[in-house]
């Protein structure tokens, strides 16, 4: 993942693989003033097109100027009013380019039968295909790129059952060199009325500095004719993207004079017959719920469940990947028992039983939704991988444990290590849910949830209630035994215990836990945990972090500990630690950041689990507000020389808090996955990619049709539902700004083709905004990867500027880019298992995440993006694999001239596959321009083995950049060719972890704070300049982990 000179919020986890929330504001005026770029910079000025209206004559025109006019405003004059006549009514064809490659479009007089207008010819006469006059009816292909990138687009027939169309592009001529009108480019006015009230527009060319040209509009007959007359003389409505009986796409133009009811124009007939839903290769046919009727709706009805759902599985297109389980039988009544009915719905095809044919058994995708209602259950529902469980956000329904009569140790669990099949990720998804256990006997071992799930998961808007008496072992969330636990927006009321976590990193976001009976938050074992806006209410203990391990020496599981903002009220201690008390081993180990939490009276901060307090400031009588506390190793300018704390710090003064919220809170900035505030779009707002005829069978080229929709969803302000399939896409999908994206299942985008092959000439498969735009984009819930091959494939480019931080940002939610174990993806076992030749055949992208120097305002939450290290297969063992992305065989994430980023949960795991082969390869070229590290000079005085272990993939660079903010890290260093220890021990594997570089004095100092610095595997955690700052063995903490508290770096000029 890059980042490259914008401003950043991430309060994200990203897995590189995760990323908790990240906040980026690239801001060019400041990385001015600091001096991180010249003022020098230069940007180019795009034209920009606007609507206004014709205040003289009715309508609305356009016109385009430069956007680069700083505060001026220009003044428009609108074309004169004219009048004039004809019969045939007006027919306008937009946003197609002539040889030249100029956007041009007409509207003309079109009678039916008559042939398609043809463009203006530029330099030369261009060819033109005539209009079919077939009477198939006529599909219009829009939004396309030729091989110069300008857009172009054909209207060309097309019959049901036919192949879609590939319509050849005009060819691409040289730059035009006259000043001839004829090369300039195309002005298009659109949407005026002429003397009688008829809408028209026009293309005409336009040069820059020419007077504005004021097109005379096609003459009107006589006055309209009354709505029972003919209707030639009306204008003409094109209806398009229909669906007939057979599933085919269609449109057509009728005359439709006002006043008159909406037309509704026959389908053509179909071909063939409607095609079946019973398995089949063809992957067309579409998904149906059993037994779902009325009664199965919401009473308060919510967009998810008001949705066609025609999500298709490859292997099976039957299979249902929507799961509604009132259609499943159950009811929601408070008094049926749901269980039989809810776990069908949660298990049915989920599964491929041990001994059976496994090895190419990709877990197919199911959403399981729950209407708002009261489901009793008698025993625990189970979650296997590739599933969303989501509940009406509306009225969150509830789920109630059968008291005495409940079987299982949860209400929700997953089943992690059961769900048998291909692929990586564990892709569960948990939310909108009340969840009620306090019938069920308090003596009894029992939680509302427990998870197992790692990445590209997630526990989302749910609400447990438990036990209140005195003496019970209830809690409210269990998390074991996983890589990386994300939790936001939850409520854990009674128990014993709110939550309990045992995860190797995460991030826990919006947490408020209330009358638990001991304890708040436990914590058994973590390489590197934050919370953020945390709320502790009328518990013992508000966080206990003292667990340890019998030794000799005993030692502490918990290495590293960071809280960002919250509160604790009514309770007798917030934290628990064995640092210092009970165990003082490992070094490192056992290190805590508290940053902006307000502490009630009487309750000390921190306290050892010998009852001794560390920190219990004064008036102990009154509410304290802790500006920053930590307790562990620290290493800060100049000298860098480590120091062990246990103390109140001074906050290091950024230039500006740009992160943080303006009002008196001045919390960092957050917010919520966004699908559930989509309260106010109807139905038929949404925008459904299979219902507009889009296939998503892993086999069709979708992408033309794809970027038509996604032109129509800006333009109209209509979100996109993407049934779940696998849309194979061949050039780039251009987002614009004001686009909605909502996926059913993580729908995966394939890139494909040789447009993506050239790591020389990378391109985006989504580009969120062009250079220069402002807007909000807001993406949840999809799953971008690649096929074999695809070197020049950049998952996200973002280039979108955002509003204000201080307003509704734009981001991505629970989005993800996975390359390799994909179907159809030819980067699986049987091609790139470990070791396979020649490399280039498992090459699967340039990079996963591109945020650019034109994008600020940027918020990403538990984002995911990872390159597959194994592939399970079934009888055989999980076999490891050699895939390869351009820029994760270098670095997981590179931070570079660069502004103003909050980062919290960020966690990476480099290639295994390395030191076979030793990097870059095996890509070979270095790309200056993103600033790409030369081992081949950065490692010159290594040879041998010494040469191997230190050419490979840094965790982070951080290179010239500012106001850098970053909260808790996991970075883990990869196996050595996959072997089960590295050469020299485990703190051998790699030579340096975190590499900061060119962050002299010079002509400012440039601030980055990292708290919570945790490395795996690394001889060294962190070199500045290529000067050893931090030695991993020096800092030593579980697990072979080094945890640092807090590493500062003001400048980065050593004595």
């Amino acid at each position: 993942m890059k980042i490259s000179k914008f401003k950043i919020l991430t309060l994200v986890t990203v897995l590189v693989n995760t990323i908790d929330p990240v906040l980026a504001r690239l801001d060019y005026n400041h990385l001015q003033k600091r001096g991180v770029i010249p003022t020098s910079t230069t940007k180019s000025c795009p034209i920009r097109c606007i609507e206004l209206p014709n205040t003289s004559c009715g309508g609305t025109w356009q016109t385009c100027i430069p956007s680069c006019t700083g505060d001026s405003i220009p003044t428009f004059t609108p074309p004169p009013c004219t009048s004039s006549t004809t019969s045939c009514p007006t027919l306008c064809i937009d946003f197609v380019t002539n040889s030249c490659g100029g956007l041009w479009g007409t509207c003309v007089p079109h009678c039916p039968g008559q042939p398609l207008p043809t463009p203006p010819p530029c330099t030369s006469t261009p060819t033109t295909t005539p209009a079919a006059t077939s009477s198939c009816p006529t599909l219009c292909l829009d939004f396309m790129t030729n091989s110069c990138g300008g857009l172009w687009g054909a209207c060309v027939p097309h019959c049901p059952g036919q192949p879609f169309p590939t319509p050849t592009p005009p060819p691409c001529t040289s730059t035009p060199t006259s000043t001839s009108t004829s090369s300039c480019p195309t002005l298009c006015l659109d949407f005026m009325t002429n003397s009688c009230g008829g809408l028209w527009g026009t293309c005409v060319p336009h040069c820059p500095g020419q007077p504005f040209p004021t097109p005379t509009p096609p003459p009107c007959t006589s006055t309209p004719r009354s709505t029972t007359s003919s209707t030639s003389s009306c204008p003409t409505l094109c209806l398009d993207f229909m669906t007939n009986s057979c599933g085919g796409l269609w449109g057509t133009c009728v005359p439709h004079c006002p006043g008159q009811p909406f037309p509704t124009p026959t389908p053509p007939p179909c071909t063939t017959s409607p095609r079946t839903t019973a398995k089949t290769s063809s992957r067309t046919s579409t998904t149906s719920e059993p037994n779902c009727s009325a009664p199965a709706r919401d009473e308060t009805p919510y967009y998810l469940d008001q949705l066609k759902h025609q999500g298709l599985w490859h292997l099976n297109s039957s299979h249902p990947v929507y799961r509604n389980v009132k259609c499943w039988g159950a009811k929601g009544d408070g008094k049926t028992d749901d269980t039989n009915a809810i776990v069908r719905a949660l298990t049915e095809g989920k599964t491929c039983k041990p001994g059976s044919n496994c090895q190419n058994f990709y877990i197919p995708p199911s959403l399981v939704y729950f209407p708002k209602g009261d489901y009793i259950v008698g025993k625990t529902l189970p979650i296997y991988r590739n599933t969303q469980v989501i509940g009406n956000a509306r009225h969150q329904p509830v789920i109630r444990a059968n008291g005495n009569a409940f079987v299982g140790s949860a209400i929700f669990e997953t089943k992690v290590k059961e769900s048998i099949g291909v692929g990586i990720g564990d892709f569960i998804t948990l939310k909108n849910f009340a969840l009620i256990g306090g019938k069920v006997p308090c003596e009894r071992d029992f939680a509302a949830i427990r998870w197992s799930a790692g990445h590209a998961s997630g526990i989302y808007q749910v609400q447990t209630s438990m036990s209140y008496d005195t003496v019970n072992n209830h809690r409210g969330i269990v998390v074991s035994n996983t890589p990386h636990i994300w939790m936001s927006d939850i409520s854990a009321d009674q128990g014993n215990i709110g939550i309990d976590l045992s995860s190797q990193s995460g991030t826990l976001r919006n947490i408020a836990i209330r009358n638990s009976k001991t304890t708040g938050i436990r914590i058994l074992s973590s390489y590197s945990l934050t919370l953020k806006n945390l709320h502790l209410y009328n518990t013992p203990t508000g966080i206990d972090a003292s667990k340890t391990n019998p030794g000799p020496p005993t030692s502490q599981p918990i290495n590293s500990l960071t809280i960002i903002e919250g509160e604790i009220t009514v309770a007798k201690v917030f934290i628990k630690t064995a640092r210092g008390g009970s165990s003082t081993y490992p070094t490192g180990a056992g290190s805590i950041v508290l940053e902006r939490f307000t502490v009630a009276a009487g309750v000390p901060v921190v306290q050892r689990d010998n009852g001794v307090n560390i920190y219990h400031p004064s008036p102990q009588n009154t509410y304290r507000f802790i500006t920053l506390w930590a307790q562990g190793r620290r290493y800060t300018p100049p000298t860098y020389q480590v120091a062990t704390m246990q103390n109140p710090i001074t906050p290091p003064k950024f230039s500006q808090p740009v992160l943080r919220t303006e009002d008196t809170e001045g919390i960092y900035y957050e917010k919520s996955q966004p699908s559930a505030s989509y309260q106010s779009f109807e139905p038929q707002d949404f925008i459904s990619l299979r219902s507009h005829g889009i296939k998503g069978d892993g086999l069709t080229d979708d992408t033309f049709k794809i970027q038509q929709l996604l032109n129509l969803a800006a333009t109209a302000n209509r979100p996109i539902f993407v049934d779940y399939g696998i849309y194979i896409i061949t050039r780039t999908l251009k987002i614009h700004p004001g686009t909605i994206i909502i996926g059913e299942v993580w729908p995966k985008f394939l890139a494909a083709g040789a447009y993506f092959t050239n790591p020389k000439n990378p391109h985006p498969v989504f580009q969120i905004g062009a250079p220069g735009q402002t807007g909000r984009v807001e993406i949840q819930d999809i799953l971008v990867t690649t096929k074999a091959g695809s070197a020049g494939a950049i998952s996200f480019q973002w280039n979108l500027k955002g509003p204000s931080l201080y307003s509704d940002v734009g981001g991505m939610w629970n989005s993800h880019s996975v390359i390799g174990a994909q179907p159809f993806s030819g980067l699986e076992a049987s091609q790139c298992t470990h070791g396979a030749r020649p490399l280039s055949k498992c090459t699967g992208g340039f990079m996963h995440l591109h945020i650019t120097r034109h994008a600020s305002d940027i918020y990403l939450e538990n984002n995911y993006y990872a390159s597959a290290a194994y592939q399970s297969l079934q009888p055989s063992p999980s076999q490891p694999l050699d895939i390869y992305v351009g820029r994760g065989v270098l670095y997981q994430y590179q931070i570079q001239n660069s502004a103003n980023i909050f980062i919290s949960g960020l966690r990476s795991t480099n290639p295994s596959f390395q030191s076979n082969p030793i990097a870059p390869a095996p890509f070979n070229v270095v790309n200056t321009t993103l600033s790409d590290p030369d081992f081949s000079v950065i490692c010159k005085s290594h040879t041998g083995a010494a040469y191997a272990k230190c050419a490979k993939a840094f965790g982070l660079r951080i290179i010239n950049s500012d106001n850098i903010a970053i909260y808790s890290t996991a970075l883990i260093a990869g196996q050595d060719n996959y072997a089960a220890s590295c050469p020299g021990g485990h703190f051998n594997c790699q030579l340096v972890m975190i590499s900061v570089e060119k962050q002299a004095r010079s002509p400012v100092d440039k601030l980055v704070n990292v708290y919570g610095l945790t490395v795996r595997g690394a001889r060294y955690a962190l070199l500045m300049d290529g000067k050893i700052i931090i030695d991993s063995q020096k800092n030593a903490g579980t697990s072979l982990a080094l945890p640092v508290v807090a590493w500062f770096l003001v400048g980065g000029v050593l004595p």
